[in-house]
Order: C-alpha cells, then structure tokens, then sequence
C-alpha cells in the first residue's frame, strides 16, 4: 500500500545530485493540499506518540482547534453537541484500512491510516483557518516524507504536473533525508508485515489463499495489533461485529 497515496497521482522517480540532493524542488505553501483526499498511513509506533502527543495537550488546544475547523466549516447544528463529536474523532483519530481475508468469516486488519473527516475529506488534524497541523510536531512518516512516497520499495517524488503548488519551488529537496525517512518506513512496514504474520499463525488463523487485500468494509474484524494491546481500540462505527480483544 502507498503511504501516501491518490488515484490520480502521477510520480516519477527522481536522480541526485553531487551533494546527494534531489533534481526537483519544493517548497510547502501551507495550502493543506496533502492534508485532503490523502490516504496517510500511520504505524504503530507512530500512533503511540500521536496519542502521548494528545495526552500533553491542555483541553484549550482541543477546543482552539475543534472551534476553528467548526467555524470553517460553517455548521449551524448546537456547538457542545458538535464539539463533543469532533473531540472524539480526534482522539481517536486512526482506522483500520488495509484488511486480509482469513478463514472463518474474519479480516484481518494489517495497516492503518489517519481518519479523513467524512463531509470534507479532510486529515482530522488539518485546522484550514490557520494552516496549521495539530499533531504537527508528533506527524507520521508520511506527512513527513511529502512530496515524496514510497512506491514497491522504491522512494519517488511526485510529478510537478500534480495539483501541489509547492511542487517545483524553492531550494531542491535534500535527497539524502527523505533516503533515511525512506529506510524507516520501510523497515516499519516489513515489521507490521511480520506482526501480522505471526499473530496470524499464533491464532490458527489461515489467510484464505488467491483472496487480494481489501479496503476497510467489514462486518466481523481482528486487529492483531489491538489483540497485542499496542494500540487501543477506537472503533466506534454502528454496525460494526467486533471480535476478540475489540469487543
């Protein structure tokens, strides 16, 4: 799976330079054009410092952000009852994505990603009145790696036909730290790649062979990295048939 990832993107793997830089540019306009429409993978070890992030923040952070997004987004329905609703998706700001079929009417959760806001298809940690991320300080690999992604293990910058007006401006891109950002994100998903594995033939549980992985639409789900007590479950979609550790 992309760590970042759309449809429509077009990438094209980039040479370096003499000092190790990339032959492309780029230069953030705080426009929040990554932080919509995007899949942004988040690891584990990356929730768990989101969430230790989130629990030093003072309920003033929470409200200064929820308050500004609301604003932006011009709801009419009762503050308290909205701002209660949002907190909770903040706080539980990630979801399962990628899935495998296992025998016995399972899937198994095998990657997540950060929670885009349903009405906007905005990162729920994106404030659009100020430009600013929440969580910045705290940001997943992938948001860090931008205007880069990982593509079968090869590391590749996005065209400078994509809608990002930061494409193609400023400085050229330092190849050498999106390399390291690169080799970290790889190891971590050979290591989420290897959890799942071994939760799976721990549990007796088989993958159901020529069966592709799915996107996120199930009624009875296991989350190996829930059932290990890595990452708490924050689950709270109606509907939804919950096994084992998620119950």
């Amino acid at each position: 799976m992309p760590l970042l990832s759309s449809d429509c993107q077009s990438v094209m793997t980039m040479g370096t330079g003499l000092q190790g830089q990339v032959v492309g540019r780029f230069h953030c306009q705080r426009c929040g054009w990554c932080c919509h429409n995007q899949l942004i993978r988040v690891f584990t070890v990356e929730i768990q410092a989101i969430l230790a992030f989130l629990r030093r923040q003072p309920e003033e952070a929470f409200e200064d952000h929820i308050s500004a997004c609301l604003a932006y987004e011009g709801h009419l329905r009762p503050y308290e009852y909205l701002y209660h609703q949002r907190l909770a998706v903040v706080r539980g700001f990630f979801r399962p994505y990628e899935v495998e079929c296992l025998e016995g009417d399972l899937l198994g959760v095998k990657t997540h990603v950060i929670t885009l806001l349903p009405e906007t298809r905005r990162c729920v940690f994106y404030n659009p009145l100020l430009s600013t991320c929440f969580i910045y300080p705290a940001r997943p690999l992938t948001c860090r790696l931008f205007p880069f992604e990982v593509k079968d293990s090869r590391l590749v910058m996005i065209s400078e036909d994509d809608p990002c007006p930061g494409i193609g401006q400023g400085a050229p891109v330092n190849f050498r730290r999106h390399q390291r950002l690169s080799r970290m994100c790889q190891h971590l998903v050979q290591q989420e790649e290897e959890l799942f594995h071994a939760f799976v033939h721990e549990q007796g549980l088989r993958i159901q062979p020529h069966t592709p992985s799915l996107s996120f639409d199930a009624r009875t789900l296991i989350d190996p990295f829930v059932e290990r007590g890595l990452i708490p479950n924050v689950l709270h979609q109606g509907g939804l048939r919950l096994t084992r550790g998620q119950q």
